[in-house]
C-alpha cells in the first residue's frame, strides 16, 4: 500500500536519502580507492593481509551505500513502506559491516610490526635482485625511495642481503642505488653505494631503516581507517534512523486514514436515511 506524502517531508528526506547518503558515499568511496593505491608499491611484499581486506570491504560497504541512496530516493517519493524498510535493512547492514572494518583495523593496528617484520627482512636479504623476482625488487626501491630510508633497520643491514655476498659480481656495491639520496645518485667516481662490506660514503645514503617508517605509515592508515570507517557507521546508523522515522509518520498517517475511512462507512447509512426521511417530509 503506497501514500502520496506531503511535499516538503518528501522533499526533506529527498535530501536526506540522497545528497548526504549518496554524497557522503561517494566520498567514502574515493577516499577508499585512495587507501588502496597507497599500498599498491608494497603490496608485492606482504600480499593481502588485513589493511587490504579492511580497504577492500570498506569500498565494498560504501559501494553498496551509493547504490542503496537510489532506494531510498525511490522509496521517499513513492513512499512504498516496503522499500523504506529494505532501505533501512541495508543501510544498517553496511553500518554493522563498517564497526567490523572499524575492529579489524584497530585488531591489525597492534599486529603491524609482527604482520610485516618477517616479510620485509626475507625479501630484502633473500629475494632482493634474484632472477624471477623482479616485482619484490621493484617493490623494495619503490619503498626506499617513497620513505626515504635504506635497509631493514639501518643500511649496513644490506651486508646480510644474498644480492652484495659475491662482491666478484657486484663490484664491490654493497647497497641497492635506491638507498641513495637523489642528488648523489649520479656520482661515478665513488659512486654513492660503492664499498665493502659498508659504503664508502655513508652520508650519502638515506639514514633511516626502512622497518619503523613503514611500520608508522601502516600504524596512521590502519588507524585512519578505523575513524573514517566508524565515521561511516554511524552516517548510516543516522540514515537508517531517519528512515524508520519516516516509515513511522506513514504507518501512522495510514491508520489514520484507515479510520476516517471506516468512520465515514459507518455513517454513511445514517447519512442516506437523514436524507431520506428529509425528502420524505
Amino acid at each position: 500500500m503506497s501514500l502520496t506524502p506531503q511535499p516538503a517531508v518528501a522533499c526533506s528526506l529527498f535530501l536526506i536519502c540522497v545528497l548526504s547518503n549518496f554524497s557522503g558515499s561517494l566520498i567514502f568511496l574515493m577516499l577508499g580507492l585512495w587507501f588502496l593505491e597507497t599500498r599498491r608499491p608494497y603490496e608485492p611484499m606482504f600480499g593481502h593481509n588485513f589493511y587490504s581486506l579492511c580497504v577492500w570491504i570498506f569500498i565494498g560497504c560504501v559501494s553498496v551505500g551509493c547504490v542503496t541512496s537510489m532506494l531510498g530516493a525511490a522509496a521517499v517519493l513513492a513512499a512504498k513502506r516496503w522499500q523504506i524498510l529494505m532501505y533501512a535493512c541495508l543501510v544498517s547492514l553496511c553500518a554493522l559491516t563498517m564497526c567490523g572494518v572499524g575492529i579489524t583495523s584497530l585488531f591489525f593496528h597492534d599486529r603491524i610490526r609482527q604482520i610485516i617484520d618477517v616479510s620485509l627482512n626475507k625479501t630484502m636479504t633473500e629475494y632482493y635482485g634474484m632472477p624471477g623476482y623482479s616485482t619484490l625488487t621493484s617493490s623494495v626501491d619503490a619503498l626506499q625511495d617513497s620513505m626515504p630510508c635504506c635497509g631493514y633497520v639501518l643500511y649496513n643491514d644490506w651486508i646480510n642481503a644474498n644480492l652484495f655476498r659475491d662482491q666478484t659480481e657486484r663490484n664491490g656495491i654493497s647497497v641497492p642505488l635506491s638507498c641513495c639520496l637523489p642528488e648523489f645518485r649520479a656520482d661515478v667516481n665513488p659512486r654513492c653505494n660503492e664499498g665493502f662490506p659498508f659504503p664508502i660514503s655513508p652520508r650519502k645514503l638515506h639514514q633511516k631503516g626502512c622497518l619503523p617508517l613503514l611500520e608508522s605509515w601502516y600504524r596512521d592508515h590502519s588507524f585512519a581507517i578505523g575513524a573514517v570507517a566508524s565515521s561511516v557507521a554511524a552516517f548510516f546508523f543516522l540514515s537508517c534512523c531517519t528512515a524508520m522515522h519516516y516509515f513511522r509518520d506513514i504507518n501512522s498517517r495510514l491508520k489514520m486514514e484507515e479510520a476516517l475511512v471506516a468512520f465515514q462507512r459507518a455513517e454513511a447509512p445514517r447519512t442516506r436515511m437523514k436524507q431520506t426521511s428529509s425528502s420524505l417530509n
